[in-house]
């Protein structure tokens, strides 16, 4: 009724003149007027509700996310990247032609369209809304959101792709995620995408030798031929950090269910053991966090400005005698492994010492590793003919390592929007040491160095430094801080926990996922640990002029690892 009486009281008022201006236009018709002023308003109310739409479908990124953003560079994209592989039974060729199988529908593996249908059937668009954004053109400190179900339908289409299978094994796959990490995305376009693929089983490389194996042997019925599905990820960081990525995933999964419940026990099982403490030893505990925040704080400040200030340069960049890496080749190399069981890596530790976690055994190994490349750098460019090239003979006896920390303890709590809670903590852990006798002093050190800094503040002092260096300082100044921040660390090294079972996407086992950490500035090695049905994988995403071959580092860490398994057994 206002409509209608709003157009009507401007019939009447244009149908009074015979010369309307509108804007720098004189139009002399009263028919052409009205239509034109109707059309006009029509469209200027449009305009205003569209407005409206937009104001409320922003959404402010988080501080860590624009931080992300802010200090990406060319070289060096904000872009986390992941695999995620399936295993199944498809049609036998012997019983029909591929062309046959397509014409009757049959699905030979995981589609587009079944993926996206998933996507849409468990609820993603409304759970996680932030993965149906894009940053906002005209202010990158909000997303901007798409909205019901049929424009969830028509975004989601832009995100996912269907592709060729890998033709060589394991080359062909590292070639694309090298790919992945080195092209930047357009975060007005799109935060996230997924490429996905079918073919023969472990074809890829993305499964495992043993695990391949393991299926077939495993698989009821012999005459079917087994196949794979790859979805080849990647995001923008100021999407979302780890965490919050396997929380969305955790939902896109037949057992959503179950990992929703098993989340809400856990904090139900905090929540109680909190409540059930005295009243006494509550406010005893609270003194005892005010003063932890209060000195770790000062301490956590006074560590990291004596580590950037000793730390003048990177040990890559010093063995090859180069003040920058502008001048080295570019490009990242990346490599992955099945490295061993999770009971087996804990009862190591454990064999080590009381307190030694997991994340303390491979920090130690990827570090002796690091000292193996570095020797190898130095030998490499002492045998050269090129007088004016010559590596540094000084040794690292230290390593600064970053280590990154999840705020809310690896766990995204129901309700929580996804989003960035991530700190980190530089340590200095044991380098290139002839007195070492052996792998085991090598980990007690390590464990030592890194059990200090982790009982420290340090992760929610560099969150909050971060998040003012995102609201306040200019691109330039940011990547600068993350750079120097990172107090010339040799390799960042970041630990992700999934789940103790093998799960399923459509009736599909999962039988792998390997994320890839993409580089900040000034750190040339990043490695992730992480663990899924029971089993602990290792990845490795570096630059190429620091480790020209990932598949030999990896190779390395595991050469390390076996000779604390041996020492573990005699202790």
């Amino acid at each position: 009724m206002k409509m209608a009486a709003y157009f009507t009281g401007r019939k009447a008022f244009s149908s009074l003149l015979s010369t309307v201006t509108v804007g720098s236009t004189v139009i002399t018709s009263k028919n052409v007027s009205y239509c034109d002023v109707q059309q006009k308003n029509e469209e200027l109310l449009k305009n205003q509700l569209a407005e409206k739409q937009r104001a409320v479908l922003k959404r402010r990124m988080t501080p860590i996310g624009r931080f992300s953003l802010k200090s990406e560079t060319k070289y060096n994209p904000s872009n986390p990247t992941f695999f995620i592989a399936l295993s199944g039974e498809g049609k036998n060729p012997k019983d029909a032609s591929m062309q046959s199988i397509q014409q009757s529908g049959e699905e030979i593996g995981l589609s587009a369209s079944e993926f996206e249908s998933a996507w849409l059937s468990r609820g993603i668009p409304g759970r996680h809304q932030r993965f149906h954004s894009t940053v906002s053109k005209n202010d990158d400190r909000y997303f901007e959101y798409k909205q019901g179900k049929e424009g969830a339908l028509a975004d989601l289409s832009r995100h996912t792709r269907e592709t060729l299978h890998t033709s060589d094994y394991r080359e062909d796959l590292k070639k694309r995620i090298e790919g992945l990490l080195e092209t930047p995305i357009d975060v007005n376009e799109k935060l996230w995408e997924v490429q996905i693929s079918t073919g023969t089983l472990g074809k890829s490389g993305a499964i495992g030798m043993e695990t391949v194996k393991n299926i077939k042997e495993a698989s009821s019925n012999k005459g079917k031929k087994m196949i794979e599905s790859l979805l080849l990820f990647r995001c923008h960081h100021c999407l979302c950090d780890a965490v919050s990525l396997t929380a969305v995933l955790g939902d896109l999964l037949d057992e959503a269910e179950e990992i929703r419940e098993m989340i809400r026990q856990e904090i139900l099982n905090r929540r109680a053991r909190s409540a059930s403490t005295w009243m006494l030893l509550k406010l005893l505990k609270l003194f005892q966090q005010l003063t932890w925040i209060l000195l770790g704080t000062i301490t956590t400040l006074f560590r990291q400005g004596y580590l950037m200030l000793t730390t003048t340069k990177n040990p890559f960049l010093d063995v090859l005698n180069r003040e920058s890496a502008q001048d080295l080749e570019i490009g990242k190399s990346v490599s992955w492994c099945d490295f061993a069981s999770v009971d087996e890596v804990k009862k190591v530790a454990k064999a080590i010492g009381p307190k030694v976690t997991l994340n303390d055994v491979f920090v130690s190994c990827v570090t002796a590793a690091v000292a193996r490349q570095l020797a190898e750098h130095r030998e490499k460019l002492n045998a050269l003919d090129d007088n004016s090239r010559h590596a540094s003979m000084h040794l690292h006896k230290h390593f600064n390592v970053v280590i990154p920390a999840h705020l809310y303890s690896g766990i995204l709590p129901p309700g929580r929007e996804v989003g960035n809670f991530i700190g980190a903590f530089v340590a200095r852990v044991p380098g290139e040491r002839a007195e070492f006798t052996s792998a085991s002093d090598r980990l007690s050190e390590v464990h030592s160095d890194l059990y200090r800094v982790r009982k420290s503040p340090a992760p929610f002092v560099s969150y909050i430094l971060a998040r003012m260096a995102s609201t306040w300082l200019p691109n330039k100044w940011a990547s600068s801080l993350l750079s120097s921040a990172n107090a010339n660390a040799a390799v960042v090294v970041t630990n992700s926990r999934g789940l103790q079972k093998k799960a399923h996407l459509n009736g599909r086992t999962i039988e792998s996922m390997v994320g890839f950490l993409p580089l900040p500035p000034g750190l040339p090695v990043g490695i992730v640990i992480s663990s899924y049905g029971s089993v602990v994988s290792l990845s490795i995403n570096a630059e190429k002029w620091a480790v020209p071959d990932t598949d030999k580092f990896l190779r390395w860490v595991q050469e390390e690892y076996k000779l604390l398994c041996k020492e573990a057994l005699i202790k």
